[in-house]
């Protein structure tokens, strides 16, 4: 029922020609044959020799003949009853806008190549108005796989030539865009589910009045956006103002649909930028308590809801959640199972959050190998709501920063010209921080909007809540008469792990008193660092380093002389020789490498995108079993080796089958936003997690591998954390710049972005000065995170790593805004790199030979040192010498009794 049409006559069949065919000629052959009515009538320019001389016959005429047919064509009837299915658009955001495919009974054929003409007809087909974007342009002129006129009731009516058809390009091969396309996005928000809504019609983006947004429509655009359920919808302009339209036609959802393009259309209101909506979402959310502020925490994952294990499950996390779920603070977080089990299995991801992050999703998760969550051990939270809830934000930890406090359902800001540890006891009090340690005038908040809720706190101390001090809510205040308050609690107190591949291996640091220092390696042992390594939920130590094996560090010296038992639940519950107290130099920082450390390569293939995927776990590499790698896994693995969107599994036999380590099985990952392997659920981490020849060969398509590694190198290492690349420019000192954090490579926003910004970038590469600090996604757009935000270098820092900027993964930027830099490329020795992340072999101990000779060596010096002193007491020259100083000082203005 669907083919190129053929007539037999005198007992040999032969084809068509006609040049007029459409559905009316086809429609009579798909009666004729008893297949429905024609669905499609194309033409059809066949492959040298695949057609044989034909009888023709032209229906116009009615003449039979056997010359030759003055067109390239054959004719084609598709039929109702034929193998043809659908036309349509995918991967788009709206079913008026993606790839062009054609689904047959048998699969998709992915059309490419298309210009306006065939993407108009597309369109039309769909009930989407006409195209504004087609996948190519005409230049010059165009031989077409497909050609249209434009006016064809169905893209099946078109003309196809097989002779220049050839694969999808997938730099030339962009989607179609109709003017029916309708899109939503969230901008300037503090993660990607939060901001202001955008909505796009065809080609432009434009913004929704405050008023045209009920709560069934924000649940439907958080839908779209993989985002969950709507929190809260924000008015005034909360997120910044947009930019274009301010659309009048308004959306109005029932709240179940998929998009917010099948919402119904109305009339909208009248608005100006000052009146942008704006909307939170959340893929969280805390069921089967008393209010939608206390109860089991779920989370949404491709549209269904599970709950999350308890395991790990801290205060720290329920911070982070209260939060993003606009519920004020958390108060505990009750054992598992306490709001019940709910009915699908539990999600093993383990989130390290300090209680500053903005959303979940921007915390470190370490899913990859986790443990089977026991049945029923669901995680719970309980907030404080939004009545009197304050919370301190742009600090190093849930216990310390600015003061803002929660009125009338918002946050607001909190202003004093007397701040002092009096209220600031009260706040360290109601957040349950323990005691205040400092009270200080903080930095007023540098994103979006904030209003002013206090303009007078005053305290006694014995107060239980903020608001019960001696408080002004008059909001007009004087500018430069009162400052934003901060607070440092003793609760603050954390420690990290800096310079190293993660955030499980690198240099010791510990916040104290709101600013983070080191740790001397004086008696540093893994005795230490099974502490540090158990705090952090990183496993137990490999190795405990020291002489700064990942770097010096700056700032203070904290601890020195440790001596933990190991059993210890923090760092600072071990005997030490008190905060502050050392006489070290950085050059002695600690280190720590724990065993939940991880890494990844691929490893054996050319340029570091192809080859056995290797995990590093517990200090070891070990591989990978392909059994459950998806297409969406190896996107992931990809594009966080930097090595391009696409990738596939080949079948190539294992060299060390049966001898070597294999760590993981059954990887399931899940579309998340900035997603990477270690998000992935799969089996518990074991050593021989491979069947003989299970292990996984991964070839990447594009990108440039995941250290930048020579083409003749046989091993991919991991880059150190921090390090720093350029990509899209003509050579290696030009491009956009792209940090090697977290296990992933991210790029830098543009926000603030100068000269200086670059000259670091130049002199960390080695490539001389800096001629220009490009923005805009100059070199292109990146992938992955943006790591870096708002960097202000000075210009003499040896890194990035070492310039201010927001916390990592914390901007508002989009990839349209990465930075890019064009050095000289006068090439100098590149900034020192950090040291080697492996495991440090432990040092040896001291031999008693050994110590004898230091003894020895040491007396026999000072012998000499008193016999020179007295040769020279003995010379008049000498002496001239000496007394020739100011009075009695010598050279160095020592005494001579001194010397």
């Amino acid at each position: 029922c669907d083919g190129v049409v053929q007539v037999r006559r005198d007992g040999e069949w032969g084809h068509l020609c006609n040049q007029e065919w459409t559905l009316a000629e086809a429609s009579v052959v798909c009666r004729q044959l008893g297949c429905g009515r024609a669905v499609g009538a194309p033409k059809y320019v066949p492959l040298p020799g695949e057609v044989a001389r034909p009888w023709l016959h032209n229906c116009s005429l009615g003449a039979w003949s056997q010359s030759a047919c003055p067109h390239e064509w054959v004719v084609v009837a598709l039929c109702a009853n034929g193998t043809f299915r659908e036309v349509r658009l995918v991967k788009g955001h709206s079913p008026c806008a993606g790839l062009p495919e054609i689904r047959n009974v048998n699969g998709v054929d992915r059309l490419c190549g298309l210009h306006l003409e065939e993407a108009t007809v597309f369109c039309q087909e769909l009930g989407c108005g006409p195209a504004l974007q087609a996948p190519r342009q005409g230049v010059g002129i165009i031989r077409k796989y497909m050609v249209c006129r434009g006016t064809e009731p169905t893209i099946r009516n078109c003309r196809l030539n097989n002779n220049l058809r050839s694969g999808c390009d997938l730099q030339l091969d962009a989607e179609v865009i109709c003017s029916g396309h309708m899109e939503a996005r969230l901008v300037g928000g503090e993660h990607p589910c939060a901001g202001r809504l955008e909505v796009r019609r065809g080609l432009s983006w434009g913004t929704v009045c405050h008023m045209d947004l009920d709560l069934p429509t924000a649940h439907v655009v958080c839908r779209e956006l993989q985002c969950g359920l709507a929190v809260s919808t924000v008015q005034g302009a909360l997120f910044g103002q947009g930019s274009g339209p301010v659309w009048t036609e308004a959306s109005r959802c029932a709240g179940n649909e998929s998009l917010l393009f099948h919402c119904q259309r109305e009339p909208g209101h009248q608005c100006t930028h000052d009146q942008d909506v704006g909307l939170r979402c959340s893929e969280f959310r805390l069921v089967n308590g008393s209010s939608s502020c206390e109860g089991r925490v779920e989370l949404q994952v491709q549209g269904s809801w599970a709950p999350l294990c308890a395991t790990h499950w801290d205060l720290e996390d329920a911070t982070v959640l209260c939060h993003q779920l606009n519920c004020g603070r958390a108060v505990a977080t009750p054992p598992g199972g306490h709001f019940g089990e709910g009915g699908a299995p539990l999600w093993p991801d383990v989130f390290h959050c300090v209680g500053t992050e903005p959303y979940l999703w921007n915390c470190p998760v370490s899913t990859l190998g986790a443990q089977v969550c026991a049945p029923g051990n669901s995680a719970s939270a309980l907030c404080s709501g939004l009545l009197d809830a304050l919370r301190l934000s742009d600090g190093q930890s849930r216990c310390d920063g600015r003061v803002e406090v929660a009125l009338d359902g918002a946050w607001g800001r909190v202003l004093d010209d007397a701040w002092d540890l009096r209220g600031a006891s009260v706040v360290c009090r109601q957040l349950g921080c323990g005691r205040a340690e400092r009270a200080y005038d903080a930095p007023a908040p540098v994103r979006g909007v904030l209003r002013v809720w206090l303009s007078r706190a005053r305290c006694m101390g014995s107060e239980t809540r903020l608001t019960q001090c001696n408080v002004s809510t008059f909001q007009l205040v004087p500018a430069g008469a009162s400052r934003d308050v901060g607070v440092v609690c003793s609760g603050s107190l954390r420690v990290r792990l800096s310079a190293g591949p993660g955030r499980c291996a690198g240099r010791l640091e510990v916040l104290h008193g709101g600013e983070w220092g080191t740790v001397c390696d004086d008696s540093w042992d893994l005795q230490d660092a099974h502490v540090v390594c158990r705090q952090l939920g990183c496993g137990h130590a490999l190795s405990a380093p020291g002489s700064a094996h990942f770097g010096a560090g700056a700032g203070p010296i904290w601890m020195d002389e440790l001596a933990c038992m190991g059993d210890e639940s923090a760092l600072w519950q071990c005997p030490s020789g008190g905060w502050g107290q050392h006489d070290c130099g950085h050059k002695e920082d600690a280190g720590v490498f724990c065993s939940e450390s991880v890494a990844l390569r691929l490893q054996g293939g050319p340029g570091g995108c192809a080859g056995w995927l290797d995990v590093l776990y517990n200090g070891t590499w070990g591989s990978v079993c392909s059994n459950a790698l998806k297409d969406i896994s190896l996107t992931i693995i990809c594009q966080q080796l930097g090595c391009g969107d696409l990738g596939w599994l080949e079948n190539k036999p294992f060299p060390g089958a049966g001898s070597s380590t294999s760590w993981v099985d059954n990887v399931q990952c899940r579309r998340l936003h900035s997603s990477t392997l270690w998000h992935c659920p799969s089996a518990p981490w074991d050593p021989h997690s491979c069947a003989l020849g299970e292990e996984a060969w991964i070839t990447c398509a594009g990108g440039h591998g995941c250290a930048g590694c020579p083409s003749d190198s046989n091993l991919c290492t991991i880059p150190e954390e921090g390090a720093v690349r350029l990509r899209g420019g003509e050579d290696g000192c030009s491009g956009r710049v792209e940090l090697w954090h977290g296990g992933s490579w991210g790029t830098v926003c543009d926000d603030s972005w100068d000269l200086a910004d670059a000259e670091v970038v130049c002199r960390q590469l080695g490539c001389g000065r800096a001629v220009d600090a490009l923005r805009g996604a100059a070199f292109g757009p990146g992938s992955g995170p943006v790591w870096l935000d708002e960097v202000g270098c000075r210009g003499s820092e040896a890194s990035l790593w070492g310039c201010p900027a927001e916390p990592w993964g914390r901007g508002d930027c989009e990839h349209k805004e990465d930075a890019g830099v064009r050095c000289s490329g006068e090439l100098a020795p590149p900034a020192p790199t950090a040291p080697s992340l492996a495991p440090p072999p432990a040092a040896e101990a001291w031999t008693l030979p050994g110590i004898a000779c230091l003894v020895l060596g040491c007396v026999l010096g000072l012998v000499l040192v008193v016999l020179g002193v007295q040769r020279c007491h003995s010379s008049a020259a000498c002496m001239g010498r000496w007394m020739s100083g100011h009075g009695e000082q010598g050279p160095w203005g020592r005494s001579l009794g001194q010397l």
